[in-house]
């Protein structure tokens, strides 16, 4: 672009900027006009209108609106495009205005503008172009575009704006109001104003506040030259007429003001301005917090409560309170024994904090200056105190060990619990236990964390030597967690435990005894009654071809008594047992009467032998299939068992008497002892005046009394002892109980005559006689028991020899018969010597029988083979009539007599072994070692029972024979042919030996059964070992028996050899891993007390569902049944 063109664009923008310039300056003109029209018009309207507040509203916005759009039209607008903002003229419309106001430019600037656009777009005539317009811009170089515009011409445009704004200065100096009054109502349109009236609404009141919520008495005067006689005062619509006081004065009174007022007065249709009467608010409480801060202990969180001062919490929290105020300067927290003033931690804003240990209320009081809260705000804390721990106990007694006590407890807190201990001390007697047994503590473990729980405990005193008349008081103590007043701890109900004295102990044992008395004595009259039911079968049978219905029915009738008798002798078994342990669990007892104890038990134990109980049950199984002479067999073998049975219920009863008299006169002996030490003591008490003489009066007496109970009690026993078969040896004491007793009478009355010294002279001088006769007692008894043990060893000795001596006739007899034939007139002899034997057998049956009585070491097979011994001779002796006309019962006889000498064989060796442990139980008695605790040393019970080492000597021996008896048997079978030996393949001078073999084999046989029996007794089946080894001790016994003792039997007996060495291992195994049970001291096994009250609980579930099930039984079946289920009960 050449300079020249660019000058010209110059040119043209400084037109158009006064173009827009003389824009502005006539819209300065038009709107000062426009707008003082429109104010005075509508000033105008309202000074004659007097418009309500809306219409001011709607005038003054309207006037707004309309002076915003011409403003914007002829100021704003015009305004902009002076400072080139916005769509401005372009250059041809100036040229064009330009082009008309210069006759000399018309269209040539025109013209020169768009030849340069087309300069712009053809580059050919470019040039040309370019030449004609700076030619033209010369030409217009000398015209002033601006003065095209005359800003001058403006003034016409006065006429608009001079006459308004006259108007409105005319009226502003003549008349004011006219103005200022309108405009100040329009300004303030949200007001209400009201017409001058001729008086004036003048409130008299100093202040329009009032304190919140309190009375307000408005006070208006009307001044001025016309006063209405009526004022209302106008609020919320209604009219309230205000009470005259005269003179222009007028009154009401606001009540309970609450909130902010506003109203007007109004009389004569004049109306004042509003007035608000304002509230002066009262201090406040508007919100209130609250921080729970738990104990410790609790391990509970934190707590927020928000607007609510009553709260219940554990002992020891701690309340933080956060509050908010209205216009409060301070705040009151007043407790029921204390009180704080708080100051604010921020404008409105109060904290506190307190630990509460008790239950409060408390008062929350704002307070400004004087002025405070109307009514204070009361709150309770309630603290809920950490409550002492709780404790049941259920105490349950081990029904097989009294000193055995099972507990379940239940412990619980409310919040936790600390520790669990057990406690015990002695509260009488403890004299055996030391001292620091004597009180003890245990602690039980329990979870601290549950409020609740359950727990077991076993108190077991086996470790604990007790004595007779021992008191224990036992009780659980359980502490809680409370971490701010120290753990509570509460203590369980004191249960104690009182070991029986020894004259209860006396007294049950009496009990005990008249009981099992009674139960063996109805046994044995069962067993005689089965008998002759039995004997009475026989017969029947015998007059009868074939078995009917009838026949099965008694029989039926007969098992069933059977089995009645068999259940009464186990539970007299089990009773002997419970009153043997209760009596040795307090007291004890001499070793001696221990060992026969546990005889007697053994005894009572096998009253029925295996064989019997296998019998029955046979006969039970086959009652259906049994022909006659299957069941006329069987009554008989039932006859023998139940004439053994009533032997042994006889023989044991025996036993048990004497037993009883044995350990009555110990009892009685302990019991002055016992008495004795008393009356000593009250002897000392009587010489050092300890006791009143009221006191020792009265003690004395009951001394008395109980040393006649116990002369009444030795007379009873005295009795008793006569009716024994063989009454013991017990020792004179009547004149020595005379003498006692005429020392306490002698006692009595020198206490009456107030003389001490003689008294208790006399009261030591009983007491020692009361010592000087137990020892007699007691001695006496013992020296007794070793002469009657010396008779009773001599009556054996000479039992064994005529057993032996019979053994050995019977083999020469059997050996003679053997080669004699049943035509022979020597066979007759031979047949009247058997009977003399069977004679001799009778006498030695009554001899043993009446022994056997008398000793327990004699088990019950002792009788059980004699009567073998008999049935064996009666059938041999049958045979031998017999044997005349049939030749045949000649084998059947000697077969009889060979089992007869077996069991002789077995007598002699069972004889033998019972000898020799009442020898060596003497021989621990023999006087030198009396001073120690167990006379005669340890082992009153050895030779009870072999051990297996001692079994596993006797069969090494047996072996040893039978090997020699073996190659002898070769020996002689090759040195003679078979013409010349014996009928029968008998070998002279041998029958003898073999038979004492074959009496070895099963005595050692029928001991590893016993012993195979004992270990089987806890159902651990340790025993079958020892029972498969008896299956082939009893195949040797054969052997022998069958004289066939080759390679076969040696190698068997080698196989046992090998088997005993193993079970004599496991053996002392065994010992080394459970302790023997002894009746001097037995350990109790662990007892699980959670499991023995789970066990009880299950019985009682099961028993009450037993009784809700219907059973149609017959009467005797019911009553079993129901007696069944009483044993549910007891624990």
């Amino acid at each position: 672009m050449t300079k020249n063109r660019e000058l010209l664009v110059q040119k043209l923008d400084a037109f158009i900027r006064k173009y827009y310039q003389d824009q502005l300056l006539k819209g300065l003109l038009y709107s000062v006009g426009l707008l003082v029209v429109v104010f005075l018009a509508i000033t105008a309207s309202e000074h004659f209108g007097r418009f309500s507040s809306a219409v001011r509203t709607t005038l003054f916005w309207g006037y707004l609106c309309s002076a915003s759009l011409i403003l914007v039209k002829y100021m704003v607008i015009p305004a902009l495009k002076w400072f080139r903002l916005g769509d401005l003229l372009s250059h041809e419309e100036a040229a064009r205005i330009i082009g008309a106001h210069f006759g000399e430019v018309k269209d040539k600037l025109l013209n020169t503008l768009q030849l340069s656009r087309l300069s712009d777009g053809h580059g050919a005539s470019k040039a040309l172009i370019e030449a004609s317009i700076d030619q033209r811009t010369l030409e217009l170089g000398s015209v002033s575009f601006t003065q095209a515009i005359d800003l001058r011409r403006n003034v016409r445009y006065l006429r608009f704006a001079l006459p308004p704004l006259l108007l409105l200065l005319a009226l502003l100096i003549a008349a004011p109001t006219v103005i200022t009054g309108p405009t100040q109502r329009l300004i303030r349109h949200g007001s209400e104003f009201v017409p001058e009236a001729p008086f004036r609404f003048n409130v008299m009141n100093g202040s329009l506040s009032v304190p919140e919520n309190e009375d307000f008495e408005l006070i208006v005067s009307l001044e001025g030259d016309v006063v209405p006689q009526r004022l209302d005062l106008v609020m919320e619509g209604r009219e309230i007429p205000m009470i005259r006081e005269g003179n222009g004065l007028f009154k009401h009174r606001f009540r309970n003001v609450a909130d902010p007022q506003v109203f007007r007065l109004t009389t004569e249709g004049v109306t004042s301005n509003s007035f608000r009467l304002t509230t002066v608010p009262n201090p406040a409480l508007q919100d209130l917090t609250m921080e729970l801060y738990f104990p410790g202990y609790l391990a509970r969180s934190s707590e927020h409560v928000r607007n609510n001062g009553d709260v219940i919490v554990p002992a020891g929290t701690r309340v933080a309170w956060s509050i908010r105020t209205r216009s409060a300067e301070v705040l009151e927290l007043a407790f029921d024994d204390t009180s704080f003033m708080l100051q604010p931690s921020a404008p409105d804003r109060f904290s506190a904090e307190r630990r509460f240990l008790d239950t409060h209320t408390y008062r929350m009081i704002p307070k400004n200056g004087e002025r405070e809260h109307g009514a204070p705000l009361t709150y309770r804390v309630q603290v809920v105190p950490d409550l002492y721990p709780t404790i049941e106990i259920d105490e349950r007694v081990d029904s097989a060990a009294v000193k055995r006590r099972f507990f379940r407890g239940t412990v619980g807190d409310d919040h936790g619990l600390s520790r669990l201990v057990f406690h015990h001390r002695f509260v009488q007697g403890g004299d055996s236990v030391p001292p620091s047994d004597r009180v003890g503590a245990q602690e039980l473990e329990l979870d601290g964390q549950r409020s609740q729980q359950q727990f077991f405990h076993t108190w077991d005193l086996w470790g604990k030597d007790l004595s007779p008349g021992d008191q224990i008081e036992y009780w659980f103590e359980v502490w809680d967690n409370d971490g701010v007043s120290g753990p509570k701890r509460t203590k369980s109900a004191v249960g104690r435990f009182a070991a029986p004295t020894l004259k209860e102990l006396a007294d049950q044992q009496r009990e005990s005894s008249r009981s099992i008395e009674e139960s063996m004595e109805q046994g044995i009259q069962e067993a005689r009654e089965l008998q002759q039911e039995l004997d009475k079968l026989r017969r029947d049978l015998l007059n009868e071809k074939e078995l009917d219905w009838q026949d099965k029915q008694k029989l039926q009738n007969i098992l069933d008594r059977q089995q009645r008798l068999q259940e009464r002798i186990e539970r007299t078994t089990q009773e002997m047992r419970s009153g043997q342990q209760q009596q040795q669990e307090f007291r004890e007892l001499s070793p001696e009467l221990l060992d026969k104890q546990q005889q007697l038990q053994d005894l009572f134990e096998n009253v029925l032998s295996e064989e019997m109980k296998e019998l029955y049950r046979q006969v039970q199984e086959m009652l259906d299939k049994l022909d006659k002479e299957d069941l006329q067999e069987r009554v008989e073998d039932m006859k023998l068992s139940q004439e053994d049975i009533e032997k042994e219920l006889d023989r044991t009863l025996e036993l048990f008497k004497q037993m009883e008299v044995e350990q009555q006169a110990m009892d009685l002996a302990d019991q002055l002892e016992e008495l004795a030490r008393e009356q000593q003591e009250l002897s000392e008490q009587t010489k050092d005046g300890d006791r009143t003489d009221e006191e020792l009066k009265d003690a004395q007496e009951k001394m008395n009394e109980r040393f006649e109970e116990l002369r009444k009690e030795l007379d009873e026993l005295k009795k008793k002892n006569q009716e024994l078969e063989n009454p013991l040896d017990l020792p004179d004491t009547e004149q020595e109980e005379d003498d006692i007793q005429k020392k306490q009478q002698e006692s009595s009355e020198e206490l009456e005559k107030g003389q001490k010294k003689n008294a208790s002279d006399k009261q030591q001088q009983a007491g020692e006689q009361m010592e000087q006769l137990a020892f007699q007692m007691k001695s006496g008894m013992q020296g007794g028991q070793s002469e009657q043990a010396e008779e009773d060893m001599d009556a054996l000795r000479q039992l064994l020899e005529n057993i032996v001596q019979l053994s050995f006739d019977q083999e020469k007899l059997m050996d003679e018969m053997a080669t004699t034939s049943t035509k022979d007139p020597r066979f007759i002899e031979q047949g009247r010597s058997q009977k003399d034997l069977r004679g001799d057998a009778r006498v030695i049956e009554d001899s043993l029988f009446a022994l056997s009585k008398r000793v327990p070491q004699l088990h019950g097979i002792v009788n059980r083979e004699m009567n073998a011994v008999n049935g064996n001779m009666d059938e041999a002796l049958e045979h031998i009539g017999e044997a005349r006309a049939n030749e045949r019962h000649k084998p059947m006889a000697a077969d009889r007599q060979q089992r007869a000498m077996t069991s002789l064989n077995n007598l002699a060796l069972l004889l033998d072994e019972a000898l020799q442990q009442m020898q060596e139980q003497q021989a621990n008695k023999m006087p030198g070692s009396g001073s120690c605790n167990k006379p005669g040393g340890s082992g009153s019970g050895q030779g009870k029972k072999p051990s297996l080492g001692k079994m596993k000597q006797q069969q090494e021996a047996l072996q040893k024979q039978l090997e020699e008896m073996r190659k002898a048997m070769e020996s002689k079978q090759k040195g003679q042919n078979q013409g010349e030996q014996n009928e029968g393949g008998r070998v002279p001078g041998m029958s003898k030996q073999l038979a004492q073999l074959a009496a070895q084999q099963a005595a050692i046989r029928k001991e590893m059964q016993r012993m195979a029996q004992e270990l089987n007794k806890d159902g651990s089946g340790s025993g079958n070992g020892l029972n498969k080894l008896a299956e082939q001790m009893e195949q040797i016994e054969k052997d022998i028996v069958n004289r066939r003792i080759d390679q076969e039997t040696m190698k068997r007996q080698r196989d046992i050899m090998t088997r005993l060495l193993e079970a004599e291992k496991a053996e002392r195994e065994r010992e080394l891993d459970i302790q023997r049970t002894s009746n001097e001291g037995r350990e109790r096994p662990p007892a699980d007390p959670a499991r023995y009250f789970e066990y009880q609980e299950r019985k009682a579930r099961e028993a009450e569902l037993l009784r809700t099930v219907p059973a149609g039984l017959k009467p005797y079946y019911r009553d079993r049944v129901n007696d069944y289920l009483g044993t549910f009960d007891q624990p």
